[in-house]
Protein backbone atom coordinates (compact mmCIF):
# COMPACT_ATOMS: atom_id res chain seq x y z
CA UNK A 1 0.00 0.00 0.00
CA UNK A 2 1.15 3.27 -0.31
CA UNK A 3 2.20 5.65 2.50
CA UNK A 4 0.22 8.26 2.93
CA UNK A 5 -0.16 11.18 0.92
CA UNK A 6 -0.85 15.21 1.62
CA UNK A 7 -1.36 18.15 0.06
CA UNK A 8 2.00 20.17 1.17
CA UNK A 9 -0.04 23.39 0.48
CA UNK A 10 -3.66 22.23 1.85
CA UNK A 11 -3.73 22.53 6.21
CA UNK A 12 -0.47 21.29 6.49
CA UNK A 13 1.29 21.49 8.75
CA UNK A 14 -0.04 22.07 12.18
CA UNK A 15 0.38 25.68 13.73
CA UNK A 16 1.52 25.74 17.02
CA UNK A 17 -1.75 27.07 18.47
CA UNK A 18 -3.23 23.20 17.30
CA UNK A 19 -0.57 22.08 19.48
CA UNK A 20 -1.79 24.19 22.24
CA UNK A 21 -4.62 23.41 22.21
CA UNK A 22 -4.14 19.25 21.77
CA UNK A 23 -1.77 20.27 25.27
CA UNK A 24 -4.38 21.95 26.68
CA UNK A 25 -7.40 18.88 25.62
CA UNK A 26 -4.71 16.08 26.54
CA UNK A 27 -5.99 14.74 30.35
CA UNK A 28 -9.21 15.01 28.57
CA UNK A 29 -8.09 13.14 25.50
CA UNK A 30 -6.67 10.20 27.34
CA UNK A 31 -9.48 9.74 29.88
CA UNK A 32 -11.83 9.73 26.94
CA UNK A 33 -10.17 7.35 24.87
CA UNK A 34 -9.49 4.82 27.85
CA UNK A 35 -13.12 5.10 29.02
CA UNK A 36 -14.34 3.57 25.47
CA UNK A 37 -11.33 2.18 24.10
CA UNK A 38 -10.41 4.24 21.13
CA UNK A 39 -7.00 5.42 19.96
CA UNK A 40 -5.68 8.56 21.77
CA UNK A 41 -3.69 9.97 18.63
CA UNK A 42 -6.86 9.69 16.74
CA UNK A 43 -8.66 11.51 18.69
CA UNK A 44 -6.26 14.08 18.92
CA UNK A 45 -5.58 13.90 15.06
CA UNK A 46 -9.08 14.15 14.26
CA UNK A 47 -9.73 17.55 16.55
CA UNK A 48 -6.06 18.78 15.19
CA UNK A 49 -7.22 18.36 11.85
CA UNK A 50 -10.33 20.71 12.06
CA UNK A 51 -8.94 22.76 14.66
CA UNK A 52 -5.90 24.09 12.29
CA UNK A 53 -8.79 25.24 9.70
CA UNK A 54 -9.30 27.88 12.48
CA UNK A 55 -7.10 30.38 10.94
CA UNK A 56 -7.76 34.14 9.72
CA UNK A 57 -11.49 35.27 8.87
CA UNK A 58 -12.44 31.41 9.24
CA UNK A 59 -12.01 31.88 13.05
CA UNK A 60 -14.02 34.59 13.44
CA UNK A 61 -16.11 33.74 10.99
CA UNK A 62 -16.14 30.54 13.43
CA UNK A 63 -16.62 32.39 16.71
CA UNK A 64 -19.36 34.12 15.30
CA UNK A 65 -21.64 31.14 14.31
CA UNK A 66 -20.77 29.47 17.66
CA UNK A 67 -21.17 31.84 20.16
CA UNK A 68 -23.32 34.67 18.43
CA UNK A 69 -25.65 32.82 16.18
CA UNK A 70 -26.13 28.52 16.83
CA UNK A 71 -25.71 28.68 20.66
CA UNK A 72 -28.77 31.16 20.97
CA UNK A 73 -31.22 29.27 19.29
CA UNK A 74 -34.24 27.42 20.96
CA UNK A 75 -34.07 23.37 20.79
CA UNK A 76 -37.47 23.69 19.00
CA UNK A 77 -36.33 25.54 16.41
CA UNK A 78 -33.01 23.68 15.51
CA UNK A 79 -35.95 20.51 15.79
CA UNK A 80 -37.66 21.95 13.08
CA UNK A 81 -34.72 22.92 11.06
CA UNK A 82 -33.76 19.27 11.54
CA UNK A 83 -37.63 18.33 10.56
CA UNK A 84 -37.80 20.05 7.52
CA UNK A 85 -34.35 19.27 5.93
CA UNK A 86 -33.18 22.56 4.36
CA UNK A 87 -29.63 21.67 2.89
CA UNK A 88 -28.14 25.25 2.97
CA UNK A 89 -26.40 26.23 6.41
CA UNK A 90 -28.20 29.55 6.77
CA UNK A 91 -31.12 27.85 6.78
CA UNK A 92 -30.55 24.52 8.72
CA UNK A 93 -29.15 24.88 12.05
CA UNK A 94 -28.17 21.32 12.32
CA UNK A 95 -25.62 21.63 8.90
CA UNK A 96 -23.47 24.18 11.45
CA UNK A 97 -20.21 22.29 12.63
CA UNK A 98 -19.41 23.47 15.70
CA UNK A 99 -16.11 23.74 18.50
CA UNK A 100 -12.91 23.73 18.43
CA UNK A 101 -13.43 20.10 16.10
CA UNK A 102 -15.97 21.78 14.18
CA UNK A 103 -18.45 18.79 14.98
CA UNK A 104 -21.33 18.94 12.54
CA UNK A 105 -24.61 19.61 14.65
CA UNK A 106 -26.68 16.74 13.02
CA UNK A 107 -23.54 14.05 13.58
CA UNK A 108 -23.51 15.28 17.36
CA UNK A 109 -26.74 14.13 17.68
CA UNK A 110 -26.89 11.04 15.50
CA UNK A 111 -23.58 10.35 18.41
CA UNK A 112 -25.91 11.09 20.94
CA UNK A 113 -28.69 9.11 19.77
CA UNK A 114 -26.92 6.23 19.63
CA UNK A 115 -24.38 6.96 22.78
CA UNK A 116 -26.92 8.77 24.91
CA UNK A 117 -25.45 6.61 28.01
CA UNK A 118 -22.45 7.58 27.73
CA UNK A 119 -22.88 11.71 27.60
CA UNK A 120 -23.21 13.27 31.16
CA UNK A 121 -27.40 14.30 30.95
CA UNK A 122 -30.17 14.12 28.92
CA UNK A 123 -29.81 16.73 26.24
CA UNK A 124 -32.09 18.63 23.84
CA UNK A 125 -30.68 20.17 20.76
CA UNK A 126 -30.16 23.50 22.83
CA UNK A 127 -28.32 21.32 25.37
CA UNK A 128 -26.70 19.46 23.00
CA UNK A 129 -24.67 22.49 21.08
CA UNK A 130 -23.99 24.04 24.55
CA UNK A 131 -22.15 20.51 25.43
CA UNK A 132 -20.17 20.48 21.96
CA UNK A 133 -18.98 24.30 23.01
CA UNK A 134 -17.09 22.83 25.82
CA UNK A 135 -13.64 21.18 26.09
CA UNK A 136 -15.36 18.47 27.46
CA UNK A 137 -17.65 18.13 24.82
CA UNK A 138 -15.96 18.32 22.00
CA UNK A 139 -13.55 15.44 22.86
CA UNK A 140 -16.29 13.16 24.36
CA UNK A 141 -17.95 13.53 20.83
CA UNK A 142 -15.19 13.09 18.93
CA UNK A 143 -13.95 9.94 20.75
CA UNK A 144 -17.45 8.61 20.11
CA UNK A 145 -17.26 9.27 16.51
CA UNK A 146 -13.62 7.28 16.29
CA UNK A 147 -15.78 4.46 18.55
CA UNK A 148 -18.16 4.77 15.71
CA UNK A 149 -15.17 4.61 13.09
CA UNK A 150 -13.77 1.51 14.78
CA UNK A 151 -16.96 -0.22 14.87
CA UNK A 152 -17.94 0.18 11.37
CA UNK A 153 -14.59 -0.05 9.34
CA UNK A 154 -13.56 -3.05 11.96
CA UNK A 155 -13.37 -5.21 8.89
CA UNK A 156 -10.96 -2.95 7.04
CA UNK A 157 -8.54 -1.90 10.12
CA UNK A 158 -7.55 -5.65 10.10
CA UNK A 159 -3.71 -5.80 9.45
CA UNK A 160 -3.16 -2.33 9.55
CA UNK A 161 -0.09 -0.76 11.09
CA UNK A 162 -0.99 1.39 13.95
CA UNK A 163 -0.42 5.00 12.58
CA UNK A 164 -2.43 3.75 9.05
CA UNK A 165 -5.37 2.34 11.68
CA UNK A 166 -5.03 5.83 13.00
CA UNK A 167 -5.08 7.63 9.89
CA UNK A 168 -8.08 6.29 8.84
CA UNK A 169 -10.22 6.39 11.80
CA UNK A 170 -9.40 10.70 11.12
CA UNK A 171 -10.64 10.04 7.59
CA UNK A 172 -13.32 8.63 9.01
CA UNK A 173 -14.26 11.86 11.53
CA UNK A 174 -13.56 14.00 8.53
CA UNK A 175 -16.15 12.69 6.08
CA UNK A 176 -18.32 10.24 8.33
CA UNK A 177 -20.12 7.17 7.16
CA UNK A 178 -19.99 8.42 3.06
CA UNK A 179 -16.34 7.54 3.44
CA UNK A 180 -16.94 3.81 3.71
CA UNK A 181 -19.60 3.71 1.49
CA UNK A 182 -17.97 4.88 -0.95
CA UNK A 183 -15.11 2.74 -0.63
CA UNK A 184 -17.87 -0.84 -0.41
CA UNK A 185 -19.24 1.06 -3.93
CA UNK A 186 -15.13 0.82 -5.42
CA UNK A 187 -14.84 -3.00 -3.90
CA UNK A 188 -18.05 -3.89 -6.43
CA UNK A 189 -15.72 -2.59 -9.49
CA UNK A 190 -12.11 -3.86 -7.74
CA UNK A 191 -12.24 -6.61 -5.29
CA UNK A 192 -8.84 -6.02 -4.02
CA UNK A 193 -8.72 -2.38 -3.55
CA UNK A 194 -8.29 -1.02 -0.45
CA UNK A 195 -9.49 1.48 2.23
CA UNK A 196 -6.56 4.51 1.77
CA UNK A 197 -6.38 7.34 4.67
CA UNK A 198 -7.51 10.36 2.95
CA UNK A 199 -6.89 13.73 5.19
CA UNK A 200 -5.89 11.69 8.12
CA UNK A 201 -2.51 11.20 6.68
CA UNK A 202 -2.28 15.15 7.99
CA UNK A 203 -2.30 13.74 11.06
CA UNK A 204 -0.05 10.50 9.86
CA UNK A 205 2.77 12.99 9.28
CA UNK A 206 2.34 15.30 12.71
CA UNK A 207 1.70 12.11 14.60
CA UNK A 208 5.41 12.85 16.50
CA UNK A 209 4.44 16.42 17.44
CA UNK A 210 0.87 15.21 18.48
CA UNK A 211 2.22 12.60 20.79
CA UNK A 212 4.46 15.05 22.35
CA UNK A 213 1.16 17.36 22.74
CA UNK A 214 -0.71 14.60 24.08
CA UNK A 215 1.74 13.37 26.54
CA UNK A 216 2.58 9.71 25.24
CA UNK A 217 4.66 7.66 23.84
Amino acid sequence: MTECVIDAGKNYPYTDSTFLLIARLAPLIRKYSKRFAVPPLAVAGSIADEYNTRTGMRRYLDWIQDYAVINLLPSILIESDHTYGHKSKLLNATRNDLGPANINLKTAKDIYTQFSSSFPKKMGWAELVDYLLTDEGTVLVAALVIKKGMRDMAAYLVGRSTELRDALLVTYFKQGPSYLSRYKRRLTQDSAAELVPGEGCRSYHMRMDLAKALGTP
